[in-house]
C-alpha cells in the first residue's frame, strides 16, 4: 500500500510539471515561435527546400541569396498557418536597416520539404518563387 501511495504522489507531483512545460515526453511540433536563422541552421529539409527554390534565380537581393550563409537580417518569430487544410510555418524577414525596402515572406510545409517565397524589394520588385498554389499566394500576400 505504501508503494502505491508513493507512486500516486510521484505522478501527482511530476505530471503537472510536464504538462506546464508542454513537453510531457513528446517532441515539440510547434510551427510558431521559431526563428528562420535557427530553423535553417538546424533543419536540412528547410535549408534544402529554400536553397533549391532560389538557386540560380535572377532578381534576388544579395541578403536573400545569403539567408543560410550569412544570416544578417531581421526575422520575426514564425506563425503557424492553415493552407488548404494543412499546417504550415510562415516566416517574415527583412534586410537589416532596410526593412521597408526589402523583405520576404516564406512558407514551409510542416516537414520543411516544400517552400514558397515572396520577395518584395524596392530595386527588384515583387517576385514569387516555388510555384505557389492560389491558397499559398493568398497567405504570402497577407
Amino acid at each position: 500500500m505504501r508503494g502505491f501511495l508513493l507512486t500516486v504522489l510521484m505522478i501527482f507531483l511530476i505530471g503537472p510539471v510536464a504538462a506546464q512545460d508542454g513537453t510531457a515526453g513528446l517532441p515539440d511540433t510547434s510551427l510558431s515561435g521559431n526563428f528562420l536563422p535557427k530553423v535553417l541552421e538546424t533543419s536540412a529539409a528547410h535549408r534544402d527546400s529554400l536553397m533549391e527554390m532560389i538557386k540560380g534565380k535572377p532578381g534576388l537581393p544579395f541578403w536573400v541569396r545569403a539567408l543560410v550563409r550569412q544570416p544578417r537580417y531581421v526575422a520575426l518569430a514564425s506563425e503557424e498557418v492553415q493552407i488548404s487544410g494543412e499546417r504550415r510555418q510562415l516566416f517574415r524577414a527583412c534586410e537589416a536597416g532596410r526593412c521597408e525596402a526589402s523583405r520576404i515572406v516564406v512558407i514551409f510545409s510542416a516537414d520543411g520539404k516544400h517552400a514558397v517565397l515572396k520577395v518584395s524589394d524596392a530595386e527588384f520588385g515583387v517576385k514569387f518563387f516555388g510555384n505557389p498554389t492560389p491558397d499559398e499566394l493568398v497567405a504570402l500576400v497577407d
